[in-house]
C-alpha cells in the first residue's frame, strides 16, 4: 500500500497564494482581483478564514491552517508593469485550482510559468505604439502626414519607455523624458515639413503615455470601497499625468524660446 501524500505546510501555501496576488498587482491587476486571487487559492488549498488586505504596494495574507493555526505573510509590490496576459492567466490558475483540476503541485509550476512570461516582443509592441499614436493624431484631427509622424515617434517612445521599465527607473522621471523628447520630435518633424499640426501630433504621441489603467482602477477600487489603493492609485495616476504635461509643456515652451535663434 502506498502511504498517504503528507498535508501542505500552511507556509507553503501561504507563499504561493501571496506570490500570486503580487503577480496580478505588479501585471496591471485591480486590488479587488488581488485578494480574490489570494483568498481563493488559500481556501482550495486547505486554508480555512483567509483574509487578505491589499494595496498597490503591499499584500497581507492571513489564514487558519489544517493544523488550527493562524498564519500570516506580507508581501511587497515593488515594481509596475502592464500586462494583462498575466492576469489573466491567474485568473485561470485560481479558477482551476478551486475547482479541484490544481493541486498545490500543479498550481506552483503553473504560477512559476506565469512569473516568467516575458511581454510582448519589442517589434509587437513597437507597431502597436505605432498604430495607437497614429491613429489617436487622426482622432484628434491631424492629417495623415501627422498621423506618419506621430506613428514613428510612437515605435521609439515604445522602446524608450521599456528601457527605462528594465533599469528601473522611476515612472515620474520616464514620462517627463519621454513627454519632452516626443514633443521636441513633433517639432522638429514640423519644421521640415513633415508634419502640418504640431499639436494635433504631439496629442496622439502623448496618449501612449496616458495612464489610463491607472485611473480607472482608480475610479473602480473606490467605488468598490477600496478607499486606500483607491487614494493610492488615483495620485499615482496624477503624478504621471502631471510628469506628462510639465514634459511636453516645458518643451514646448523651451522650443518657442530658442527656435527662432537656432533655425
Amino acid at each position: 500500500m502506498t502511504s498517504p501524500k503528507a498535508p501542505i505546510a500552511p507556509e507553503e501555501i501561504l507563499l504561493l497564494a501571496a506570490d500570486a496576488a503580487r503577480i496580478v498587482l505588479e501585471s496591471g491587476g485591480e486590488t479587488y482581483r488581488a485578494e480574490d486571487t489570494a483568498v481563493g487559492l488559500s481556501s482550495a488549498l486547505d486554508g480555512a478564514e483567509a483574509e487578505c488586505f491589499a494595496t498597490p504596494t503591499v499584500i497581507v495574507l492571513s489564514f487558519v491552517g489544517f493544523d488550527g493555526k493562524a498564519h500570516s505573510i506580507v508581501r511587497r509590490v515593488t515594481r509596475r508593469s502592464m500586462n494583462l496576459e498575466r492576469v489573466a492567466r491567474i485568473d485561470a490558475l485560481t479558477r482551476r485550482t478551486r475547482a479541484g483540476e490544481l493541486d498545490f503541485a500543479g498550481a506552483a509550476a503553473e504560477l512559476d510559468r506565469v512569473e516568467r512570461l516575458e511581454g510582448r516582443p519589442p517589434l509587437v509592441s513597437a507597431l502597436a505604439a505605432a498604430a495607437g499614436t497614429g491613429f489617436f493624431t487622426l482622432l484628434f484631427g491631424g492629417a495623415w502626414n501627422d498621423a506618419l509622424v506621430a506613428a514613428a515617434v510612437g515605435a521609439g517612445l515604445s522602446r524608450f519607455t521599456r528601457l527605462f521599465a528594465r533599469r528601473a527607473i522611476p515612472d515620474f522621471v520616464a514620462n517627463l523624458l519621454g513627454a519632452a523628447g516626443a514633443t521636441i520630435l513633433c517639432l522638429i518633424a514640423r519644421s521640415l515639413g513633415l508634419a502640418t499640426s504640431a499639436d494635433g501630433t504631439i496629442i496622439g504621441v502623448i496618449m501612449l503615455l496616458v495612464p489610463g489603467v491607472a485611473i480607472t482602477n482608480a475610479i473602480r477600487d473606490t467605488i468598490g470601497g477600496d478607499l486606500v489603493s483607491g487614494v493610492s492609485r488615483g495620485a499615482d495616476a496624477f503624478m504621471s499625468a502631471a510628469a506628462i504635461s510639465i514634459g511636453a509643456g516645458g518643451a514646448y515652451q523651451l522650443w518657442n524660446l530658442l527656435a527662432g535663434r537656432i533655425l
